[in-house]
């Protein structure tokens, strides 16, 4: 699914968000203009001046990819702005090729070597914090995963070892939901970002990182297990704010705690 901008202007309240159902929280029941759009600049652009003409076909325009490409055998690189062109170029010979959103990203791509960055320099260039993830695709249940930028485990900090299973996660309760999970191993991650005295946490759970930690939540629609942590998540979310703490969404593929069975 392509990602959408959702902006809003509520009075002289305005701003974007990243997903329609923390749009539509905003908006509801409000007198309210908003816009999906499928690029962050053409939203702020909407937001300066929401009459323009110019701003409402914004939408209509097909989104421009940059490829850069390193045919590092004969030592040629460049920069095209069709899939199909770098198809035809990158085929002749042993070559890496990646898609920019800008021709500046691309450029800086290709003045770094044009080559493909491993996990370990991903997760280096990371900013220092707490990560967080849930996921189900190991057949057992819903795991929790907390770790640090590197994708090494810590919840031995708040858990006990035999809580722990062997590849360093937490193991919910049978029939637990991996939302249930994503807000359990937020609360781990605050837990210890309080304790260490660390500032940033990160995870790729918009659900429970713009709503349920902020109590915002169905109550009818969920179990009791998951109404009892939220409780318990909000004021910890405060408190850690409070200190100059933050939360922040990061990219499921670029998170270090990625259980990698929900992508």
């Amino acid at each position: 699914m392509k990602k959408k901008y959702y902006a809003y202007i509520i009075g002289k309240d305005k701003g974007i968000c990243y997903s329609w159902p923390e749009c539509q929280a905003k908006v509801k029941g409000k007198n309210a203009k908003y816009k999906s759009f499928p690029r962050e600049d053409e939203a702020k652009n909407w937001l300066i001046d929401p009459d323009s003409k110019k701003t409402q076909g914004a939408s209509k325009r097909k989104s421009t990819k940059f490829y850069a490409y390193n045919l590092f055998e004969v030592g040629k690189t460049g920069i095209v702005d069709s899939w199909d062109e770098c198809k035809n170029i990158t085929s002749i010979g042993k070559a890496r090729y990646k898609s920019f959103k800008t021709r500046e990203e691309a450029n800086e791509w290709l003045s770094l070597g044009g080559r493909y960055l491993t996990q370990d320099e991903v997760r280096r260039g990371l900013p220092d914090g707490i990560y967080f993830d849930a996921g189900t695709g190991r057949g057992i249940g819903t795991e929790v995963r907390v770790t640090d930028k590197m994708g090494t485990s810590i919840l031995h900090k708040l858990l006990p070892k035999d809580k722990i299973n062997v590849y360093g996660n937490y193991l919910t309760a049978e029939g637990s939901t991996n939302n249930f999970g994503e807000l359990l191993g937020l609360y781990c991650a605050l837990k210890i970002a309080i304790h260490d005295n660390v500032l940033n946490i990160y995870g790729d759970s918009n659900l429970v990182i713009s709503f349920w930690s902020k109590g915002i939540i169905k109550k009818d629609s969920q179990k009791d297990e998951t109404l009892e942590l939220a409780k318990k998540v909000v004021p910890l979310r405060k408190h850690f704010e409070s200190l100059g703490g933050s939360i922040e969404h990061i990219s499921g593929d670029i998170n270090p705690s990625d259980l990698g069975f929900h992508k």
